[in-house]
């Protein structure tokens, strides 16, 4: 379903089918929301990002997508993660930014004006074009138009729409006054959701990816 036919349903399901209760910016913007909130609850989407190495070089850009890390290899072998505490704790020397050899461990900082990943030891000469893999659970892309497609257009998690469909008629009924029936109705559309969550972790949570995008200083291809 595109953007238009889940407002449609979403409508339906708000038993409100002519859309006069809340606007078409409403539905749209809620449906937002829902789609960004089942990426999150299902992990049903992932990217690999592959990330060119330069000797000497211990922080990298990660995509701007990044949800949580999944998996980090380089030459195939996994890296371990670890905290920053640990890291320093580690430092062979007065800083550990001084320690080259070949990445063991990594840090991510997820803040957004940062959005890194940052490699210890720090890569020495022998890191030159070596390929780092970062794979990560990602935010789906807006949908910032009627016929935008949710969950990034992936045709694997077309019969998960509905769970953003359930998602977004819940919160839509939230706008309204409370009554029984209209709880009756979103504790209805909750379970819905939650058993479109388990199908979608169960089915494709460890098996959707897209295609790599590679990180060259500062040029992206695809």
């Amino acid at each position: 379903m595109n953007r238009s036919e889940l407002r449609i349903l979403v409508a339906r399901l708000c038993e409100d089918p002519n859309q006069t209760k809340f606007t078409a910016d409403k539905y749209n913007d809620t449906l937002e929301l829902s789609q960004r909130q089942f990426a999150i609850d299902s992990k049903a989407l992932f990217k690999d990002q592959s990330i060119v190495m330069s000797p000497m070089t211990a922080a990298y850009a990660i995509n701007s997508d990044y949800l949580m890390d999944k998996l980090v290899t380089l030459n195939g072998e996994e890296l371990d993660p670890i905290s920053r505490n640990t890291l320093q704790a580690k430092r062979k020397g007065g800083n550990w930014s001084d320690d080259l050899g070949t990445p063991a461990w990594y840090v991510i900082d997820p803040e957004e004006a940062k959005k890194t990943i940052t490699l210890y030891p720090v890569p020495d000469s022998s890191a030159a074009g070596t390929a780092l893999i970062v794979t990560y659970y990602c935010l789906p892309a807006a949908m910032s138009t009627d016929a935008s497609v949710p969950l990034n257009s992936s045709t694997l998690l077309v019969g998960y729409h509905e769970g953003i469909a359930y998602k977004c008629a819940d919160m839509m009924l939230g706008y309204l006054q409370q009554t029984p029936e209209i709880q009756a109705k979103r504790n209805d559309l909750q379970g819905r959701y939650i058993g479109k969550i388990n199908e979608a972790i169960q089915q494709f949570g460890t098996t959707k990816s897209e295609p790599m995008s590679f990180h060259v200083s500062n040029v992206r291809v695809r």
